[in-house]
């Protein structure tokens, strides 16, 4: 006998929202965020976490099995990343003439990173990285055709735990959720956020 039935799932249709903010202070007494924006341009992302699963072998079965923390993952694609962004992220500061320069041992910083995916009933989820840091994207470019195309920037990054509650994702959905978009952003960004939502590049 069946107790329970799920609700029909609903596939996402887009993404959009991206976000991020310095992990400027990240100690076991707490985190802290700086620097918190809101961006436009992005076409892609994908992010994995959970680890490998492992299974320990007894008596010729398997007698346990579990999943490790393992090794986030999160890759992007923009239409193409504003300075703002750039700085924030890949840490790329311009001087009084306008010149980025990259010097030995320079690092990029620690981000949170966030975004929404839609779907076409107008319900999204929210998917929050507490700690991340991104590779510098590679530079292309290619002579124009008749048939030409916008190019676009792509990044990769690891997704740590924070150290203040060991937290690595978090998630938020106006399908289930009772809270509200406030009580995400407060849980992701701890003190740095303040309704309304956050500074917007256009």
């Amino acid at each position: 006998m069946v107790n329970a039935q799920a609700k029909t799932p609903k596939a996402y249709i887009n993404v959009k929202d991206l976000g991020f903010a310095v992990v400027s202070a990240d100690e076991l007494t707490g985190t802290t965020y700086t620097k918190v924006t809101q961006t436009r341009g992005l076409q892609k992302i994908g992010v994995e976490t959970g680890g490998e699963l492992k299974e320990a072998y007894a008596d010729g079965l398997i007698i346990e099995a579990g999943n490790t923390d393992g090794k986030g993952k999160i890759t992007m694609t923009m239409h193409a990343f504003p300075a703002e962004i750039r700085e924030i992220i890949f840490n790329e500061k311009a001087d009084e003439k306008g010149i980025v320069s990259e010097v030995a041992g320079q690092q990029n910083n620690y981000v949170a990173v966030w975004f929404k995916r839609e779907r076409r009933d107008g319900t999204y989820q929210l998917t929050g990285l507490t700690k991340v840091m991104f590779s510098n994207p590679k530079i292309e470019g290619e002579t124009a055709k008749a048939d030409w195309d916008f190019s676009s920037e792509d990044t990769d990054g690891t997704a740590m735990h924070r150290q203040s509650d060991r937290k690595r994702k978090i998630t938020w959905d106006s399908a289930t959720a009772l809270g509200t978009e406030d009580d995400f952003f407060t849980e992701l960004l701890k003190g740095a956020y303040e309704a309304p939502a956050p500074t917007q590049i256009v």
